[in-house]
């Protein structure tokens, strides 16, 4: 699922700044009712990213190529930690 936003204009509300990183929750009478979560724009970038990463992992029309592909890089003892969107997209050819 595609994740979308919706800007709203910063007179039009009372945040605070959430730091990198951080994740603000807003809840609504407790914890069981979260109502909004504030992000950090670096954060939000992010997460759009990996969004539209796993978008187009579920629409590959090889996926089961590029599934053993990215479990051989994976089980590599020579990798290292890669959680950046362009490096994954890199080293999937994508």
């Amino acid at each position: 699922m595609a994740l979308h936003s919706s800007p709203i204009k910063s007179n039009d509300v009372r945040l605070p700044e959430p730091q990198p990183g951080e994740a603000l929750v807003v809840e609504r009478y407790s914890a069981e009712h979260v109502k909004a979560v504030i992000l950090h724009p670096d954060d939000f970038a992010e997460l759009q990213g990996d969004s539209e990463l796993l978008d187009d992992l579920a629409t590959a029309s090889d996926l089961s190529e590029l599934g053993v592909r990215a479990h051989q890089i994976s089980e590599s003892s020579e990798g290292e930690l890669v959680d950046d969107e362009a490096s994954v997209r890199r080293l999937l050819g994508l």
